[in-house]
């Protein structure tokens, strides 16, 4: 984790400085960073996954809502971190477009499990 916040710490001094003399390749070199700390997420978040099956099996959480859960957090990091690198770019209509697009997905994602606990929610209230 460490070798990961030293290689973003010079990479961000190395973006200032392009940022005054090349801006183009300030802007590649933050999209190669965000590359290799996306392949970096992967690997933690796989791990992580794991864990977290693991404990909803032990909770008796059913494994397609913990994974719609976890598809739902991975679209909004995904979202959230290519609407950042809009607006970095300076494009803040096509930053919010991308927000606007990912919470859209979120809430289709999440309609059905929507339906399902008005389903259960009905059924309890009429035993």
């Amino acid at each position: 984790m460490l070798k990961i916040i030293g290689m973003c710490t010079a990479a961000l001094a190395v973006i200032v400085i392009l940022k005054n003399v090349r801006s183009e390749y300030a802007f590649f070199l933050k999209l190669a960073v965000l590359l290799l700390l996306g392949m970096s997420v992967v690997g933690i978040a796989a791990e992580a996954v794991g864990q977290l099956q693991e404990m909803g099996t032990q909770a008796g959480i059913d494994s397609d809502v913990l994974m719609l859960l976890i598809k739902a957090l991975g679209l909004c990091l995904t979202a959230q971190l290519a609407a950042n690198l809009c607006q970095d770019s300076g494009e803040s209509a096509l930053a919010s477009a991308i927000e606007l697009l990912g919470r859209g997905a979120i809430l289709l994602m999440a309609l059905p499990l929507a339906a399902q606990l008005i389903s259960w929610s009905l059924s309890w209230i009429e035993v």
